[in-house]
């Protein structure tokens, strides 16, 4: 023991203090037995928000002494060892040298045990094992039953007063193929912020599905020990008479089986198998419109899961991906409960089911099967792609495949519009606040100007961006998407760690931006439509392009509105666009249109946190008009199809020049256009100041003219647009409004 306590305090007065926060856990958890005595084993798993080099450390562990007797490692009752895969067990040369040495075990009191070991190897030495926010094998214990019949009630001690006994490798930190830890001269930081979760420890028993009064799964008479499962539960659905159903609520078990004749359904709840999926019957995962049920196994599945999409509409579609793997297209497309469309007056017969290219031309991008195509049976819905579909008939779609327990990458075509899909049964977060997602984790593989997820919007009737500047949002199962990849990207990836239930609680810190919830929300309405293009304010923002912040437009709606950057330094079309705070009392932003010929459309704003004394205007180039947004909206109707930018402009002023308690032009006064960019003024008496101003207050000219015939006025270096010059002389103020095309 006090060697034990030596190492740990010469290693804390060497350190420094390290503020990340570790977590321990059990895994695994399970009674053995060696044909004479009886064991209790458990796995010891360790992560970190920051990654780091594990150094030294202490663990201490509760236990119940009617289950094991008292002070195990004096009675030679405790193991604590290093099973390869674990951390501990990391070695070099061929096992030969260890990454890690001394590990030492003592009685802290009569019912709790001390683990202790130290790093041998230096950081800098290249292999050592990092540990990251994912939990990793540390080491194992093993402890010597009693009297088996007992509760083991084993525990991590977490109100001892040697807790944070956890530190970072020492150095040196030259990588090398291996070098001794110096922890005198390049001590490691001793970590505070250990946490330490005890669920894994209690063992797993068997519980086993009845029936015996419904077919709720959450109902306790249902189940022969007339308790609801959880973790520590491995659960066997045999066949009876009562098939469970799961129709609400959220259940995490540790195994699961479904025997031969047994169904289980999960409709609008959460199952989560911790451990392993074995399936010899049937599995229905249920979604709908509005929401979808959720079947997560974090270890290894056997068998296959049906996957139900309800909801669909009658001859509308619906993008969607088969989050199971193996399901035949011909089979699909036949299967009359699909009711799958059908066009006969083709040749040969085409399906209403299409897989999107985005290198064809315009109109041809979907490309359907065919009944030549499905004369085999050889073509199986790829996982993560989106296809397009649409029955003939309300009801619904099945996939019948394997489900995906790992990580799932997926092949792109680069430089070009992808359609793809959420692979898994749960939801898959686009933008959650941890950071962890997959517009996050794939940030490289975006189209700088389209570093967003694109879904259909119902209400917009058209493809949506959600990027990393918006509210948290994520996919269902099933759900099909767009993304745009840069050249030279060929795979995206899906991480399996990021599997969820939807969405979660609390605010975003995305961005460092301090006016993030500045905005104005552009909107045009036609025929009952309404569609949306936003312009936000921030802090780190440019006029420029800046990914991740602008975002790309999808085209194709056939009413549409949408800007260009500010600085005009691209023609591409932003769906989202940022600029700086500090500019927004004098920026002009190429707005542009689609409508279809002779719609009435209506332009208005939203607005959200900006400043008071703000004022938004809609320049019509073509109507030589300004009108200020706000509680007033523009209306015009579009007499031929429009699809173009450069005839609105939206301008932001913090304020407002009023010419209402201006003196009008004296009759002697004269100021009038003598050219496209020139302006001539007659009638002055004295020396006169001439001031020109933008609609929204930018002095453009300022320069003074003395008393002749006519003084001119070159414009050459002003915008076109609205504004108002300014005389001002000892004797009289006047101003005049003009248009400077």
């Amino acid at each position: 023991m006090m060697r034990n306590l030596l190492f740990i305090f010469l290693v804390a007065c060497t350190s420094q203090l390290f503020s990340q926060n570790i977590s321990f856990s059990f895994v695994n958890a399970r009674n053995t037995n060696d044909g004479t005595d009886d064991f209790y084993e458990a796995d010891i798993y360790i992560a970190s928000d920051t990654d780091f080099i594990v150094g030294s450390g202490q663990i201490y562990f509760n236990y119940n002494t009617e289950a094991f007797g008292e002070n195990v490692h004096a009675n030679n009752n405790f193991e604590m060892s290093q099973p390869d895969g674990s951390i501990l067990a990391t070695g070099f040369f061929g096992g030969t040298v260890k990454a890690y040495q001394s590990f030492i075990v003592n009685d802290n009191t009569i019912s709790r045990v001390s683990t202790s070991f130290q790093q041998l190897a230096s950081s800098g030495t290249v292999g050592m094992p990092v540990v990251n926010s994912t939990p990793q094998y540390l080491y194992s214990i093993k402890i010597k039953y009693t009297d088996v019949s007992k509760s083991p009630n084993v525990s991590f001690e977490t109100g001892g007063v040697f807790l944070d006994q956890f530190y970072t490798a020492c150095g040196p930190t030259t990588a090398v193929a291996f070098g001794t830890a110096d922890c005198t001269g390049e001590p490691g930081t001793q970590i505070t912020g250990d946490s330490y979760d005890s669920t894994g420890a209690a063992l797993v028993s068997d519980v086993n599905w009845t029936g015996a009064s419904s077919a709720f799964w959450g109902v306790t008479s249902n189940w022969d020990n007339t308790a609801i499962p959880n973790t520590t539960n491995n659960v066997t659905i045999p066949d009876v008479t009562n098939d469970p159903i799961l129709n609400t609520g959220s259940y995490v078990i540790n195994d699961l089986i479904i025997n031969s004749g047994a169904d289980l359904t999960i409709s609008n709840g959460v199952l989560n198998v911790n451990g392993d999926l074995t399936n010899s019957g049937a599995i229905t995962v249920e979604a709908d419109a509005s929401n979808s049920s959720v079947f997560i196994v974090n270890g290894s599945a056997t068998g296959e899961v049906t996957f139900q999409q309800n909801g669909l509409v009658a001859n509308e579609w619906t993008v969607i991906t088969a989050p199971v793997d193996g399901q035949s297209i011909k089979e699909f497309a036949e299967d009359v409960t699909n009711d799958v469309r059908i066009n006969t007056t083709a040749t040969p017969n085409r399906y209403a089911i299409a897989y999107y290219d985005d290198s064809n031309a315009d109109g041809s991008k979907w490309v359907y099967y065919t009944t030549d195509d499905l004369a085999s049976n050889s073509l199986t819905f790829e996982v993560g792609r989106s296809y397009a579909i649409s029955r003939a008939s309300n009801g619904s779609v099945s996939f019948t495949g394997t489900i995906a327990t790992n990580d799932v990458t997926k092949t792109v075509a680069q430089g070009e519009w992808n359609a793809i899909g959420n692979p898994y049964t749960a939801y898959f977060p686009i933008n959650d606040v941890s950071g962890d997602n997959f517009i996050a984790n794939n940030s490289s593989k975006f189209d700088p100007s389209f570093m967003a997820v694109y879904t259909w919007d119902i209400a917009q009737n058209k493809y949506v961006a959600t990027s990393l500047v918006d509210a948290e949002s994520k996919l269902a199962p099933g759900q099909g998407f767009f993304i745009r990849t840069k050249s030279g990207e060929t795979e995206v990836t899906f991480s399996q760690s990021q599997r969820g239930i939807d969405i979660s609680s609390g605010s975003s810190m995305r961005f460092v931006n301090t006016k993030e919830s500045s905005k104005i929300e552009l909107n045009v309405s036609a025929n009952g439509n309404k569609v949306t293009t936003k312009i936000l304010f921030t802090d780190t923002a440019t006029k420029g392009l800046d990914a991740g912040y602008d975002i790309g437009n999808f085209e194709g709606a056939n009413l549409d509105v949408f800007t260009q950057l500010a600085d005009e330094s691209t023609t591409t079309n932003f769906t989202v666009q940022s600029l700086p705070i500090s500019e927004f009392g004098d920026v002009v932003i190429p707005v542009g249109l689609v409508a279809e010929k002779n719609t009435e459309v209506e332009f208005s704003i939203l607005t959200t946190e900006l400043p008071s004394d703000t004022n938004i205007y809609l320049e019509d180039k073509l109507n030589s008009t300004f009108v200020e947004l706000g509680d007033d909206t523009y209306k015009i109707k579009v007499e031929d199809t429009e699809n173009t930018t450069g005839r609105f402009y939206l301008h932001t002023s913090a304020k407002v020049l009023n010419t209402e308690d201006e003196n009008l032009v004296s009759d002697k006064v004269n100021i009038f256009k003598s050219s496209t960019k020139e302006i001539t003024i007659t009638g002055i008496s004295s020396t006169t100041a001439v001031r020109i101003y933008s609609i929204l207050g930018k002095e453009v000219v300022n320069t003074k003219i003395d008393p002749t015939t006519s003084s001119k006025i070159n414009l050459n270096d002003v915008t076109p647009g609205v504004y108002i010059v300014k005389l001002q002389s000892e004797t009289s103020n006047s101003s005049k409004k003009i248009i400077i095309e």
